[in-house]
C-alpha cells in the first residue's frame, strides 16, 4: 500500500470526522492504541499474512502517523478564515498525539531489531543504517517532547512562551521525518523497488510542497500585517496633526 493512498485515506477520515475527533478525543486515542495492541498480538500470535499486510502501513511503517503529521503541518499553510484551518485548526494537538501514540509503536519496533546489532558492534550495519538510526533517536526524543506537550493539562501548565518555542521543533521533527525516510529506502529505490521508489518520489512533493507554501504563507501573513498597521498610523499622524493645528 503506497503512501500516497495512505496519506488520501487519512486525510478523508479527518475530514469527515474532525468533529467526533473534537468532542471525543478519548475515542481515537483508544483506536491509536488498539491499532498498536492489534499489531503487536498479530506478530506475536502470527496472524494470516493478508491482516499483517494491512496493519503494516498503518503501525509498522508509520504511513498513517506521517500521514497525520503531515494534515497537522500542512494546516498551517492555510489562512486563518479558510474552511480548512477553521475544521483542522482546533483539533492539531488530538491529531498530534494520535499520531505520536502510532509512531511510538512504530520506533518501538525498529528499534528492537536495531538492538541485537548495537549490542555486538555498530559495524553491522550499512552506512545509511546507521545514519538512520541517529536520526531515528532524534525523532524518538522530539516525538516524546511533542507528544507531552500536545496533552492539554500539559499545556496549560505551561508558559505560552515556553510552549511555543518548544512546538517550533516540529519544523525540525518534520524535516526530520523525511530525512530519516531518505536514508531507509533510497538503497531499495536505487534498485528499482516500485514501492520505495514511489514513497520517496511522493515523500519528495509532499515535504518539498509544504516546505516552499509554508514560507509563502509566512511572507503573506507579514505583508498583510503590516498592511493593516499601516492605516492606523496613517490615521495616528493625521490625528496629531490636526490636534496640532487647532
Amino acid at each position: 500500500m503506497s503512501f500516497l493512498v495512505v496519506l488520501i485515506t487519512t486525510a478523508a477520515v479527518v475530514a469527515v470526522a474532525h468533529r467526533c475527533i473534537h468532542r471525543m478525543p478519548w475515542l481515537w486515542y483508544g483506536l491509536a492504541v488498539a491499532l498498536d495492541l492489534l499489531y503487536v498480538a498479530g506478530v506475536g500470535l502470527n496472524f494470516p499474512p493478508a491482516a499483517l499486510r494491512v496493519l503494516a502501513p498503518v503501525v509498522q511503517q508509520g504511513m498513517v502517523a506521517t500521514s497525520l503529521f503531515v494534515i497537522v503541518m500542512y494546516c498551517g499553510v492555510f489562512a486563518e478564515s479558510s474552511p480548512v484551518r477553521r475544521a483542522i485548526g482546533p483539533i492539531r494537538a488530538e491529531l498530534s498525539l494520535m499520531a505520536c501514540i502510532l509512531a511510538l509503536a512504530h520506533c518501538l519496533n525498529y528499534l528492537s531489531s536495531y538492538l541485537g546489532p548495537l549490542a555486538t558492534h555498530l559495524d553491522a550495519l550499512a552506512v545509511n543504517q546507521q545514519a538512520s538510526l541517529l536520526v531515528a533517536l532524534v525523532l524518538f526524543v522530539l516525538l516524546i517532547v511533542l507528544g507531552a506537550t500536545s496533552v492539554k493539562g500539559i499545556k496549560r501548565a505551561m508558559r505560552a512562551s515556553v510552549w511555543k518555542n518548544v512546538q517550533r521543533a516540529s519544523y525540525v521533527f518534520f524535516g526530520l521525518i523525511f530525512v530519516h525516510e531518505v536514508l531507509i529506502l533510497y538503497p531499495a529505490a536505487l534498485k528499482g523497488v516500485g514501492d520505495a521508489t514511489s514513497t520517496l518520489v511522493v515523500g519528495a512533493v509532499v515535504f518539498g510542497a509544504y516546505g516552499v507554501l509554508r514560507v509563502g504563507r509566512f511572507v503573506l501573513d507579514r505583508s498583510c500585517a503590516r498592511a493593516a498597521a499601516s492605516p492606523r498610523r496613517n490615521d495616528l499622524e493625521e490625528e496629531a496633526s490636526r490636534v496640532y493645528v487647532d
